[in-house]
């Protein structure tokens, strides 16, 4: 007896694809609110027994390097897709493999992660929670042989409920889903992904108290001359954040060469590294949500042990995560914020002997460091607000953060997820593929002259003016207005059948499929394939009858052409006039 699939099973019971997909959504956030408990508290717990919450020794030294021993084993051996946070991975296989990610490697991140994360290491778990929850999502449509648009969508909605759960913030889980994970604020798929993030949250609230994850910050904006100093911070963060990176990616390069391919001796040699910073300072150790809380309850009063700290904190996060260990940026970015705003704010208030709120000037640091490494403005700023709820924080949130965002991306290009993968020789979708194509409008391409007829002409009289050119349809008018459209097989075709003395009015087909001018191209491409045509008419949003042009694939490719030579070129100039600059030097 043949065995039916859970979508054959599905289907005779009556569900559509729209419908089971409506429920594997819901199943998804469900089992990534359970999944992102059972993560984090199986971290808490491990560390705690083995004491690597806490200043290491000589049997935390042997207990957390059996565990990240472990996790660099099966990371190098076995495993090499279980490397770093899991978020490159995640986007990989939506860009490349129509969201396919297998059950085997999303196991095997549980299990790495919650070794290496237990060992102390200064890494947060957000990042692998993401890729562990986009990969139940897309096991669950793959499992039920969904179609491949489908698949996608369940694993944003399973990146959804894992940032959803993991900090118990639905909204900013959903913008960070949609700017970072699908790379289009404007996804079809919202509605899944907000269903799932609400899910997931209430689900992790059901199973660990809904406890917030920092605490509550008093801040009232009252003095406008606050926002120098607050711009100060987004300034920092914005040098600081691409020389993180940068760092990150030299210590890389440096160990490749050092180690000549040992990446388990890396991740060791990192892991002793941290530990016997430990010592010197403990905070260092793990996330860093309990640092973070200590910062905002203002318990770290002397700016000079702050900016000592985060030189700890930047360096060994930089050092560990270059190892390609399991572990995730989300906290520990967080983390160097918060100390990078106090120190500032800590600072301007012994300088200038001014009374400034340090925990405001945390989470604005919070904010703008995020925002420099993993650039995702939108999701910096809306997680902040939604974490702390204050809505007074919202304007030197805003403006710190897009400052920290415009600065960096002049600095270095990429967000620390692409620049990693650019340096392994992966390629990572990224905003300008997409607004290359958004940038560039039908009203371009389109052919503004159209060779038209008119209604009343004859059959036969449109064939012989036919065969002067080149074109395979013609769009009819009648009074001036676009009527119909007709191809030259319609012609050929209708001449043999009554030798041709009818008019193009009789022959012509009414039913118009068009396209406005300020549509982007692939709307255009996508009619052109799915009704199976040559060309479009482009009509007026005033007036549908009122006929602009026409446009064809061919147009849509030789514009797009365009657009690239002209690219290319401005690059070309640009790298002229810097060879000028330091021939000049």
């Amino acid at each position: 007896m043949k065995k039916l699939s859970l979508y054959k099973i599905a289907q005779r019971l009556g569900f559509d694809e729209d419908q089971i997909f409506f429920g594997l959504t819901i199943l998804t956030g469900l089992i990534a609110g359970i999944l992102a408990v059972f993560f984090h508290k199986s971290i808490s717990i491990i560390s705690e027994m083995a004491g690597t919450n806490r200043p290491f020794t000589r049997e935390t030294f042997i207990y957390g390097g059996l565990l990240v021993g472990i996790s660099g084993f099966l990371t190098t051996r076995y495993f090499s897709s279980s490397s770093g946070s899991g978020i490159p991975n995640v986007r990989l296989a939506m860009a490349v493999y129509h969201g396919n990610l297998s059950l085997k490697e999303t196991i095997a991140k549980i299990l790495t992660s919650v070794f290496s994360l237990s060992s102390g290491i200064p890494l947060g778990r957000e990042g692998p929670t993401v890729r562990i929850t986009s990969g139940i999502g897309s096991y669950l449509g793959q499992k039920f042989h969904l179609s491949k648009k489908k698949v996608k969508a369940l694993v944003a909605v399973g990146s959804a409920g894992g940032i959803a759960a993991a900090f118990n913030t639905p909204i900013s889980a959903v913008v960070f889903t949609l700017e970072e994970i699908v790379g289009d604020l404007n996804a079809k798929m919202l509605g899944s992904i907000v269903i799932s993030s609400v899910i997931a949250a209430v689900t992790a609230s059901v199973l660990h108290g809904n406890h917030p994850t920092f605490v509550h910050v008093n801040y009232f904006f009252t003095d406008i001359r606050e926002l120098i100093y607050f711009v100060l911070v987004g300034v920092s963060a914005s040098i600081l954040g691409p020389i993180w990176v940068k760092s990150t990616l030299w210590i890389r390069k440096s160990a490749r060469r050092v180690f000549r391919g040992h990446k388990l001796s890396v991740i060791m040699v990192s892991f002793i590294i941290v530990g016997f910073s430990s010592w010197l300072a403990p905070e260092v150790l793990g996330g860093g949500s309990e640092t973070i809380n200590d910062t905002l309850l203002s318990n770290m009063v002397f700016w000079e042990s702050l900016a000592i700290l985060f030189v700890f904190k930047f360096f060994l996060t930089a050092l560990v995560y270059s190892t390609g260990v399991s572990g995730g940026l989300f906290m520990p970015t967080l983390l160097m914020g918060a100390i990078l705003g106090s120190a500032i704010g800590l600072g301007l208030n012994v300088t200038l002997g001014e009374q400034l709120n340090i925990q405001a000037f945390a989470l604005v640091g919070m904010g703008s460091f995020f925002a420099a490494v993993i650039r995702a403005p939108f999701t910096s700023i809306l997680m902040i607000f939604e974490l702390t709820r204050n809505y007074e924080i919202i304007t030197p949130l805003m403006i710190s953060n897009i400052l920290a965002y415009a600065i960096s991306s002049k600095i270095e290009k990429g967000s620390i997820y692409e620049c990693i993968s650019e340096q392994d020789g992966i390629h990572l979708p990224n905003k300008d593929d997409q607004d290359i194509m958004e940038s560039l409008i039908i009203e371009d391409a389109m052919i503004k002259e159209v060779t038209f007829f008119n209604h009343y002409v004859t059959i036969k009289e449109a064939l012989e003016k036919s065969k002067l050119d080149e074109y395979s349809g013609y769009p009819i008018l009648k009074n001036g207005k676009i009527f119909g459209m007709v191809s030259t097989q319609d012609l050929a075709r209708a001449y043999v059948d009554n030798n041709g003395s009818q008019t193009l009015e009789k022959i012509c087909t009414k039913n118009l499929i068009t396209v406005y001018p300020d549509q982007n191209l692939t709307v255009a491409f996508h009619k052109l394939q799915q009704f199976h045509i040559s060309r479009l008419p482009v009509v007026s949003r005033l007036n549908d009858s009122n006929m602009l042009g026409l446009i064809t694939a061919e147009d849509i490719v030789c514009r797009f052409g365009y657009h690239i030579q002209e690219e290319n070129k401005e690059d070309e100039v640009t790298k002229i006039e810097e060879g000028f600059k330091e021939i000049k030097d």
